[in-house]
């Protein structure tokens, strides 16, 4: 009987084996460690943004109803001054249904339930009397109104925004309301569907409830949504970021706002898996990358195998080791007396470059706007601490492109993109070489201007401004910017921030196209 014969393994097998092995170790530990890292940077860069975007669109959304019920207030006021002449009261509710606000119907009823004025008269409402004992509370209200959505007799979820009429002596003469349709394209509906972006970003709005105003799932708008964390801690009054799973079990990266006076809340969400494909896709172009320097390093392996010597075992040790900061000394210490030592240490040290460049795209993707190529608010934060670490002087520029809006709506959404494109190429070209450009996000930007006093900061906005105004950008119109300037003083670098943005506020409310100084 003849015993089998065991296995030789050669010291050349058991060389390349470990090369190959300590290799994969290295790169495997390189890039997950890299990937996790970036993974949190995206995660933590996506929320921040979606908290900003939320905020920014619970502000607007409280204005537009500020709005609603300033001019209603107004219009309440012409109409108990003219003793409730029902020509006023006609020409009133029609000015206020053509109003950009969104009103589908205005109305004024007086204290018997009768409809004195409506706009359009096509409903027929106007000389009708309605059910007073439905109406006799709503009547006897002193105090402006927003409602609680409701259905119409005609189907149609709405909210009611209410003005009482009251007399010198504080006596009721009626009613003024106006209808705002939630399904059709109101100002709301404008205002919410216009954050709507490409990269699966996506805006809600609910009510004290929890019944969606707002959603870009039509179908959907009405219903009430249950157990959604986000949705809970924006009806208390909170605003901020989380991480959750929502009613349809998709993994969203939310931020929420809550807007006062109406008691809603204002969602800006983005699926997990969307926010990591750009990282994902560029973890496969490295691992693609890194192939072909593997297959040349396991073929010289293969190749020099044969010659056992101490700086094939000290490489090798090394390798082992893993990927880690001071690698390369390391390697380029190595005493390689012949050749073949000499090109093993060439390919593990190109390698490691290889691997150190695909680990700073990965950084720097975390660290930029897309579309612009400027820093974004990561890497804003980066270069606002490293200033402060090192006390030095700089001034602010907050940069917003004046009715943005209106281009987008007017040219489309690729011609808003090259209009931002175009101001990121301006501040570019005239930054100087320590000066720090970053897009904050949709038309808002932001100059850091290092050891610039104010005077100096407002010349560079201007300049800015100027070639802004002069830029052809649009064939048949000139594209401007509002700009508002502060300087840190050593003291609170958000301080410094909030007052050039209290800044560039001024600039828009003195007319636009301009720059503003904050004095800290």
């Amino acid at each position: 009987m003849h015993s089998r014969r065991p296995v030789i393994i050669t010291l050349r097998h058991l060389i390349l084996l470990l090369a190959v092995f300590s290799a994969a170790v290295m790169l495997a530990g390189g890039m997950a460690g890299a990937y996790q890292v970036q993974r949190q940077q995206l995660t933590a860069s996506t929320l921040e943004a979606n908290e900003a975007f939320a905020t920014k669109l619970a502000r607007t959304t409280f204005d537009l109803l500020s709005r609603a019920q300033s001019n209603l207030s107004y219009a309440a006021e012409r109409i108990v001054r003219s003793g409730m002449a029902p020509a006023v009261q006609q020409a009133e509710v029609e000015r206020l249904r053509h109003l950009d606000l969104g009103f589908n119907s205005v109305t004024v009823m007086d204290m018997g339930a009768v409809v004195r004025a409506a706009a359009p008269e096509s409903l027929g409402l106007k000389g009708r009397q309605l059910d007073l004992a439905q109406w006799r509370d709503r009547l006897n209200e002193k105090e402006p109104t927003i409602s609680a959505p409701y259905v119409t007799g005609l189907g149609n979820l709405a909210i009611v925004i209410a003005q009482p009429l009251l007399a010198a002596d504080g006596g009721h003469l009626g009613r003024l309301s106006a209808t705002i349709y939630l399904r059709s394209d109101g100002a709301l509906q404008r205002l919410a569907r216009d954050q709507y972006f490409r990269d699966g970003t996506y805006v809600y709005v609910v009510d004290s409830s929890s019944r969606l105003l707002y959603h870009p799932e039509t179908d959907r708008i009405g219903s009430v949504v249950l157990h959604n964390p986000v949705i809970e801690a924006v009806l208390k009054g909170d605003s901020g970021q989380m991480r959750v799973v929502n009613s349809r079990s998709v993994d969203m990266l939310a931020g929420y706002a809550h807007v006062p006076g109406a008691d809603w809340g204002v969602v800006v969400q983005r699926p997990v898996h969307l926010t990591l494909q750009g990282l994902n896709d560029l973890m496969l172009r490295v691992l693609r990358q890194a192939v072909w320097p593997a297959l040349a390093l396991l073929v010289m392996l293969w190749l020099l195998s044969g010659w056992i010597s101490r700086p094939l075992g000290e490489l090798s040790r090394i390798v082992r080791d893993g990927y880690q900061e001071g690698m390369s000394p390391r390697i380029a210490a190595v005493n390689c007396w012949y050749l073949e030592a000499r090109r093993l240490r060439g390919a593990l040290l190109s390698g490691y470059g290889q691997v150190r460049t695909r680990m700073g795209e990965l950084h720097s993707a975390a660290h930029t706007d897309p579309l612009t190529k400027l820093g974004n608010r990561r890497g804003l934060e980066i270069v606002l601490k490293t200033l402060e670490t090192q006390r030095r002087l700089f001034a602010v520029v907050i940069l917003d492109i004046d009715f943005f809006k209106r281009i987008n709506d007017r040219y489309g959404h690729d011609m808003g993109d090259r209009v931002i494109a175009g101001l990121a190429d301006l501040m570019q070209g005239q930054a100087r070489q320590d000066d720090g450009v970053f897009r904050l996000g949709g038309e808002e930007f932001l100059a850091v201007l290092p050891q610039t006093d104010l005077a100096g900061a407002l010349r560079i906005a201007e300049r800015l401004r100027a070639a802004m105004e002069n830029a052809p950008l649009l064939d048949d119109a000139a594209v401007t910017l509002s700009a508002g300037v502060a300087v840190w003083d050593g003291g609170d670098v958000e301080a410094t921030l909030k007052a050039a943005d209290q800044a560039l506020y001024r600039a828009k409310q003195g007319g636009r196209n301009r720059v503003e100084s904050a004095a800290l």
